[in-house]
């Protein structure tokens, strides 16, 4: 990792914050201290050394999608999880596919995202999913219906060049103490997934160049339209959709590597229930006290996605974690392969965009 510096640590720090500021309004707020050149020069920097991005966290319903999550999971030593993680990654719809390197369980898993239309789309997607948890494959597979996604990002741990991660018992104890409060806990910069409406190939165009680039200029979005083959609209016309879709459906959030999180721990929490578990809305208010962490969730299942230092113990995490549960869900934790890419939503939108009529 590049260590960072005490002007790029102060500025990030106040991304973190506040995601929607530009550097001119940064500028103002450094002010004597800082000038505009230098929190430029910061910026390009931080962009450079640490892939610095305003990303957009999208309410994928309003754009007429559904995400739908899952993990498959097989105690065998054969090629089957393996068939289906191929299966997977070979889909237009599926934004990400993990496959495990070592779980607290023991067991081999494939954790998936998938994208999709409420359509025939949609049914085909279920029904490939349902053939593989029949015989001759036999995985057990749980999926969900994603209600809510939330980004985190704690640099009250890091001091620009190592993390100071909490012990278990400071752990349990921090997260466990706001249990009894998760009705009225603040969840900040988590966006509620609507239920899906019909689609509109413009929204979701313009959605896939926020989720890119929160700050996504008329000319960058003019490009994705001509890249999908198709016509743009004039930039005046382009930049009044960016600021409406940027109200509408979608919230900043400030991605960043190469900070010293060189390991993926991914934690599965299943239950019964049909709707969204109360320990799932503790994990949306509370992830933020991990280094960085992103928490899906839906009826039955909850994903905390962490990227934390090598030195930390994740097996004692897991421990942890399963306390805080308690007895009526089941969780696995396991270690992914973080070098994994995620298909943005701009490769979902150009399939969808080859075979639904822009009119």
């Amino acid at each position: 990792m590049h260590p960072m510096s005490p002007g790029e640590l102060r500025l990030l720090s106040r991304l973190v914050i506040d995601p929607s500021l530009r550097q001119a309004r940064l500028a103002e707020e450094f002010k004597p201290s800082v000038t505009r050149s230098a929190v430029n020069q910061i910026w390009k920097n931080l962009e450079r050394e640490h892939g610095l991005k305003i990303r957009g966290n999208l309410d994928y319903g309003k754009i007429g999608l559904q995400m739908i999550f899952g993990i498959a999971i097989t105690n065998e030593e054969s090629g089957v999880l393996e068939k289906f993680y191929r299966w997977l990654k070979s889909s237009k719809l599926v934004t990400l596919a993990l496959r495990s390197q070592i779980s607290s369980t023991f067991n081999s898993l494939v954790y998936f995202e998938v994208l999709s239309s409420v359509d025939s789309q949609y049914q085909w997607f279920q029904s490939q999913i349902n053939r593989f948890r029949k015989k001759p494959y036999s995985l057990t597979i749980y999926t969900s219906m994603c209600l809510k996604i939330s980004h985190h990002l704690n640099l009250g741990l890091f001091d620009g060049n190592n993390w100071t991660f909490p012990d278990g018992f400071r752990l349990e104890a921090s997260i466990g103490a706001a249990k009894g409060y998760v009705d009225i806990l603040p969840v900040v910069g988590t966006v509620e997934q609507s239920i899906p409406r019909e689609i509109v190939l413009d929204n979701m165009i313009i959605a896939a160049a926020i989720e890119g680039d929160y700050n996504v200029t008329a000319t960058s979005l003019s490009s994705l339209y001509t890249e999908m083959g198709l016509k743009p609209d004039s930039s005046r016309t382009l930049r009044r959709r960016i600021a409406q879709a940027r109200k509408k459906f979608a919230h900043p959030y400030v991605e960043i590597h190469n900070i010293g999180l060189d390991q993926r721990v991914m934690v599965i929490i299943h239950d019964d229930l049909d709707v969204e578990s109360d320990f799932s809305r503790l994990l949306h208010a509370q992830a933020g006290t991990f280094p960085k962490a992103r928490v899906i969730s839906g009826p039955g299942l909850t994903l905390l996605d962490l990227e934390v230092p090598n030195n930390m113990a994740w097996l004692p995490l897991s421990h942890v974690m399963s306390g805080l549960v308690g007895n009526s869900s089941e969780i696995c934790t396991f270690i992914a392969d973080r070098h994994e890419k995620v298909a943005r939503l701009e490769r979902v939108v150009s399939y969808l965009a080859s075979r639904t009529p822009s009119g």
